[in-house]
C-alpha cells in the first residue's frame, strides 16, 4: 500500500509518500490479535516504534506516476508528474480570494486517479473552527486547473458553473451520484444538483454510503439502516444494509452491572465494517462498563457483531 501522510504545518512544504506491504501490516497487528486484553495492546502498539515499519518512505515516486508537490517561497506551488511540470503562482491565481504573499498555506493531496489530481490548501491564519479551505483541481497533463472553495451555502453555485465537471471522477461514489469533498453533500453528476446530508446522518469513510442517524451522539437501538448515495439523494426507502442493535443484550453479554446506556456512537463506518462505542452507566454512580461493537456487514443478509473493547473512542 502507498499513501501520503498529511502535512500539519507550513514547514512541511512537500507531499511525502510512504509504503508498506500486506505482510508488514499483518505482522504489526498480530500482537493485537493474540492479546488477552486488546484494549491495552492497541494502546501499546500506538506508543511503540513498530509503527515505523508501516512508514517506509517511497523513494521512486515516478515509478508509480505519483505527483511531486512542493510549496516554494512566495506561494509558488510546484507540481511535477513524470515529464510534466508546472508552477502555479497562488498569489496571482487566488487574488480574488484576498490571497497575498503574506498568506501561508498547508498543502495536502486530497485525491488522485489516472486523469486528475486534487490538492487542499489550508490558510493557516484561519485554521480551526473557521478554517479556510481551497481545492485545487488539476489534470495530470498539468494543462488545466481550477481553484475553488466548497463553502456551505455556496456549493450549488460552484457546480452550476460547470468548472468542476472535468474533475467529477475525483469525487467518491458510483454512477451519477458522488459525495462532495466537503463531506456534507451528494452530487448528481448528470444534473449538477446537490443534496445535503442531514446533520444526524453519517457519510462512510469511502464516501459511498450513508448511515441514517449514524452521526448522533446517542444511537438508538433497534433497526439500523444504510443507503447508497443514489437512494439517499432520491429519498427512496431502499437500503444497502440493515441490522439490529440491542444495547440490553450487549450489556448482558459483557456482564455489565448497569442501569442504562450512557453513550452509544459511531467511531468508524465504511461499507464492510462499523465500529461503535457503547458506555454503560453504573446502578449508583459512574459507569459499569464500556466496549466497542464491531459490526461486520460484508455479508449483507447476515451481519455479524463482535464485542471487543479496543479502546477506540
Amino acid at each position: 500500500m502507498i499513501f501520503s501522510d498529511s502535512n500539519g504545518n507550513e514547514e512541511q512544504t512537500s507531499a511525502t509518500y510512504y509504503q508498506f506491504t500486506e505482510e508488514q501490516l499483518k505482522d504489526y497487528y498480530e500482537p493485537l490479535i493474540r492479546a488477552d486484553d486488546p484494549n491495552m495492546r492497541l494502546y501499546d502498539l500506538k506508543q511503540t516504534d513498530n509503527i515505523t515499519k508501516l512508514r517506509s518512505p517511497l523513494k521512486n515516486i515516478d515509478e508509480y506516476s505519483l505527483p511531486s508537490v512542493t510549496m516554494k517561497e512566495n506561494n509558488q506551488l510546484e507540481i511535477k508528474v513524470l515529464q510534466n511540470q508546472r508552477t502555479i503562482d497562488l498569489n496571482e491565481e487566488m487574488k480574488d480570494y484576498g490571497v497575498t504573499s503574506d498568506t501561508k498555506f498547508i498543502v495536502n493531496i486530497e485525491n488522485m486517479n489516472g486523469n486528475n489530481i486534487v490538492l487542499v490548501l489550508e490558510d493557516i491564519e484561519k485554521s480551526g473552527y473557521q478554517n479556510e479551505l481551497y481545492y485545487l483541481f488539476i489534470n495530470r497533463e498539468l494543462s488545466d486547473f481550477t481553484i475553488t472553495q466548497l463553502k456551505y451555502g455556496e456549493t450549488q453555485e460552484v457546480f452550476n458553473s460547470n468548472e468542476l465537471k472535468p474533475f467529477y471522477d475525483l469525487f467518491p461514489g458510483e454512477g451519477d451520484y458522488r459525495s462532495v469533498l466537503d463531506k456534507i453533500n451528494i452530487l448528481n453528476a448528470k444534473t449538477n444538483k446537490i443534496t445535503e446530508i442531514k446533520e444526524n446522518d453519517l457519510l462512510s469513510e469511502d464516501g459511498k454510503f450513508v448511515y441514517l442517524n449514524g452521526a448522533v451522539e446517542d444511537l438508538s437501538d433497534g433497526n439500523q439502516q444504510i443507503q447508497t448515495l443514489e437512494n439517499y439523494a432520491k429519498g427512496n426507502d431502499i437500503y444497502e444494509e440493515q441490522f439490529d442493535l440491542d444495547f440490553e443484550t450487549i450489556s448482558k453479554e459483557m456482564d455489565f452491572d448497569t442501569s442504562r446506556i450512557l453513550i452509544a456512537r459511531t467511531n468508524y463506518f465504511n461499507n464492510d465494517y462499523i465500529i461503535l462505542r457503547s458506555l454503560y452507566s453504573g446502578k449508583l454512580i459512574g459507569h459499569s462498563g464500556v466496549t466497542n461493537v464491531i459490526v461486520d456487514v460484508q455479508n449483507k443478509k447476515n451481519p455479524t457483531a463482535y464485542l471487543v473493547d479496543l479502546g477506540i473512542e
